[in-house]
């Protein structure tokens, strides 16, 4: 099975599960900054602007793969 046996349903269903991983990966991201030891040392990524956009383009995806 390669990619063009997909219909864009599954697509799209891929996709939204591919961005709700990466949702989870940044709220363990901002869980594991918010505990670190030296507080003086803030991360350079927004894990949290990450953590929101994947979920809200996660749930558009789901949304279009329902649709479609």
């Amino acid at each position: 099975m390669d990619m063009t046996d997909l219909g864009p349903a599954e697509l799209a269903a891929a996709l939204a599960g591919l961005l709700f991983l990466l949702a989870a990966s940044a709220a363990w991201a901002e869980r594991r900054r918010a505990k670190r030891r030296d507080l003086d040392r803030p991360g350079v990524m927004p894990w949290h602007l990450i953590q929101v956009i994947a979920l809200i383009l996660g749930v558009a995806a789901a949304a279009l793969a329902l649709k479609l």
